[in-house]
């Protein structure tokens, strides 16, 4: 009898562990995918909302990069900004917050069509406590394709995006 009751609490213990697993795989799905959508059709609010603290601690890291040039040399700063597509004044650029710069660049014509040419196929997910790893394939219609790898945390009780293919490389 003692033998079945721990039988039955470690199958009970590996069921709840693969449904929070499978769980946390098809909301990883779902963010990897959403995101890229996000980017491929320019809706940078949309996309913006996926990113971690620590991916908007390196945009704020270049978002002070542009103040500082701003602060140096405006006219060259706004030529800058205004011929990679930002359509902003520079009053609103001197005044950019950290989410408001990045949701403006992941708009950019020019960030749309970064992703556009890719289909996404997920092919593995590695979640280690709050941690993810996402083994993915970018696909071009062409049938090249590119392995990329995208880390992400679990972070005020959802997935966000740390690293996905150059997210934080911007113009």
């Amino acid at each position: 009898m003692r033998g079945l009751v721990l039988v039955l609490l470690a199958v009970l213990i590996t069921a709840v562990s693969y449904g929070e697993d499978a769980e946390s795989d098809s909301l990883i799905r779902v963010v990897v995918t959403d995101f890229m959508s996000a980017l491929q059709t320019g809706e940078g609010s949309a996309a913006s909302e996926y990113f971690s603290s620590n991916a908007l601690d390196q945009v704020e890291v270049m978002l002070v990069s542009i103040k500082h040039n701003i602060d140096n040399d405006p006219e060259a700063a706004m030529r800058r900004l205004n011929g990679v597509g930002y359509a902003i004044e520079l009053d609103v650029a001197e005044d950019w917050e950290t989410k408001e710069y990045l949701s403006a660049t992941l708009s950019l014509p020019m960030m749309a069509a970064r992703y556009a040419p890719y289909e996404l196929e997920v092919n593995s997910i590695e979640v280690d406590g709050r941690d993810a790893l996402v083994e993915m394939v970018f696909r071009t219609t062409t049938g090249v394709e590119i392995p990329q790898q995208a880390v992400l945390i679990y972070e005020g009780d959802t997935w966000k995006i740390c690293s996905f293919m150059g997210i934080t490389a911007f113009p």
